[in-house]
């Protein structure tokens, strides 16, 4: 994925809250792939990025599903 790829999900990132549990799970999977990839490429200050983003989408869809 290109570079500024998560900066699309990042806006949808601040409305979780709307994002269904499948297309947040949808979402962390694919910024995982982008995490990856961007460590492969020494990118590691992105890979940070994402990996921050990650966690603040993982800590939603915990707080989703336990209101559920």
């Amino acid at each position: 994925m290109p570079k500024g790829s998560s900066r699309r999900r990042r806006g949808r990132a601040a409305d979780e809250e709307r994002m269904s549990p499948e297309q947040i799970n949808r979402t962390i999977v694919e910024l995982e792939e982008e995490m990856l990839a961007a460590a492969d490429d020494l990118r590691f200050e992105y890979a940070a990025k994402l990996r921050d983003e990650i966690k603040l989408l993982r800590r939603e869809l915990d707080e989703i599903e336990a209101t559920a």
